[in-house]
């Protein structure tokens, strides 16, 4: 392979490298954006939890069986909001944060690829460089052995 072509093959391999640097910080974008959104999530499970936990242990005065069924209907929505919002969380994290991760380790390996093939095409163009250096110098030798030759006869 010239080494022009190879020239060209790194200009692509680094190319290739630049997209999938962009590939991975996009996906880690979305795993904190997910992160972010699973937090409020969790966040707003504790409320719910706390809105039980602070109903029930509030002493309700009831009086008739009417206001007893009001107290536990109360207790039951509540109870009812907690649950779909555990619910919520739940399912954020094995659809959206789940898919985030999975697309992040994918990126991940994207990229490890991408620079692991550009430094294959590095070290080919360093290892050209070299042989024709060394090229370079033998000639130089020989050129100079050539003179040294010509100037004793």
């Amino acid at each position: 392979m010239s080494t022009y072509a190879l020239y060209t093959l790194r200009d692509l391999r680094v190319t290739g490298e630049r997209q999938a640097e962009q590939a991975l910080a996009q996906a880690v974008a979305a795993v904190r954006r997910a992160e972010a959104e699973r937090d409020r999530l969790a966040a707003k499970v504790t409320e719910a939890r706390a809105a039980v936990a602070g109903a029930r242990a509030t002493p309700s005065p009831a009086l008739t069986v009417a206001d007893a069924l009001t107290v536990r209907r109360f207790w039951a929505r509540l109870e009812a909001e907690a649950q779909a919002a555990s619910d919520v969380l739940e399912r954020h994290r094995t659809t959206t944060l789940a898919a985030a991760l999975q697309a992040e380790v994918a990126a991940r390996a994207s990229h490890l690829r991408a620079r692991q093939r550009r430094e294959v095409v590095d070290k080919a163009i360093a290892r050209r460089e070299a042989q024709q250096r060394q090229e370079r110098q033998r000639r130089e030798e020989a050129a100079a052995d050539d003179l040294a030759q010509r100037r004793k006869t």
